[in-house]
């Protein structure tokens, strides 16, 4: 009752005010009236020229009928106002409805990619692009002001030892290991096969499971060169990424690290106002936590407060992702080619009007 009120007070307010003034008048004319009354003997008749008579004043019956009349008329006129703008809101009401339903100015899509459909031979799935407008994503998506990962599968890779820290520097020659999958004890087995296996000779590696640490010796003093090669090789045995000095014995500074912390999700087409900056220069579209042990599946899903925000850039045109996988070393991630899975959120203006 009190929403009808407040849309319809300017109605009501002027019909009561006529009623108001239309009732002074009323009293007037009555008080008027009744003083004609006593002086009827006076009233003023006109001859016309066609011998017709008219009356300078009404009745008082005559005006009773006149107000009767015109209240009814105002009364009509107040309903019909009523019923006129109470369609006028239905059918803004029904607009509105319609427009936050089925024709709203901006939309978003969910948008489901993963290694497997995007697959080109010799494609590393830690860097590959998907493609859209054919057969597997046959939209073109224009006019898109968002984008944001929603959902994220991706393989911790059972390989201990990968590309990215096969590679250690003693006396200045290289020692290469073996990629694949290693327990700690193993892993310093390995260590020793290896170096052994070149032109050095004479070396043990001490594999110490209360300490998780390595120490490596030898009857000559060595050093290990672990800043002059590019892999992470000295966080898989504890040591600085610096080089050591020359000794016959050296421990691991800190316990081993055999882990991977977090993948940094990347894509070049996004523009860096949708993106984080890492401590490595990358614009970055999430950081994934590896919080699953090797050789399984990690399960991400951006926090409830990212997802509740937006930020927006200028309208573009997306026909093409590249998916780009970073380790927390800030190489490429080596998955072993295993794949992943993404579902990613875009925002669209729909309403172009907007523009203009």
């Amino acid at each position: 009752m009190k929403e009808y009120l407040e849309k319809y007070k300017y109605h009501i307010g002027g019909s009561s005010i006529a009623i108001i003034v239309l009732y002074f008048l009323y009293n007037t004319f009555l008080k008027r009236e009744e003083e004609l009354e006593e002086e009827k003997s006076n009233i003023v008749i006109q001859k016309e020229p066609d011998n017709k008579f008219v009356k300078a004043e009404i009745s008082h019956e005559e005006f009773l009928v006149f107000m009767k009349t015109l209240k009814g008329e105002l009364q009509n006129l107040t309903k019909s106002l009523v019923n006129f703008n109470a369609s006028q809101i239905k059918n803004k009401e029904l607009l509105d409805f319609r427009k936050n339903l089925f024709t709203k100015d901006i939309i978003k899509k969910s948008i489901l990619v993963d290694s497997i459909s995007a697959y080109k031979e010799g494609q590393n799935t830690s860097n590959y692009i998907v493609n859209f407008g054919g057969s597997n994503s046959p939209e073109v998506y224009k006019n898109v002001i968002g984008f944001r990962l929603v959902n994220a599968i991706i393989p911790y890779t059972v390989y201990t030892v990968n590309d990215n820290n096969n590679s250690i520097i003693i006396n200045g020659i290289p020692v290469d290991l073996v990629k694949g999958s290693y327990t700690f004890t193993q892993l310093g087995n390995h260590l020793q096969t290896q170096i052994n296996a070149t032109s050095l000779s004479g070396f043990t590696v001490i594999s110490d499971p209360t300490s998780y640490k390595y120490i490596i010796n030898s009857s000559s003093g060595f050093k290990i060169h672990w800043s002059e090669v590019s892999s992470h090789a000295y966080r898989l045995f504890g040591f600085e990424n610096e080089n050591t000095s020359s000794d016959t014995s050296h421990t691991s500074t800190y316990s081993v690290d055999h882990s991977i912390h977090y993948a940094d999700l990347v894509i070049d087409e996004i523009p860096s106002i949708a993106c984080k900056m890492s401590s490595k220069g990358k614009q970055i579209i999430a950081r994934i936590p590896f919080n699953n042990s090797s050789g399984g599946l990690v399960y991400y899903r951006a926090p409830e407060g990212e997802l509740q925000t937006s930020n927006y850039f200028y309208p573009m045109k997306l026909s093409s992702l590249s998916i780009k996988l970073f380790d927390d070393n800030g190489n490429e991630y080596d998955s072993n080619n295993g794949d992943n899975y993404f579902e990613f959120e875009i925002t669209i203006v729909e309403n172009t009007e907007l523009f203009k």
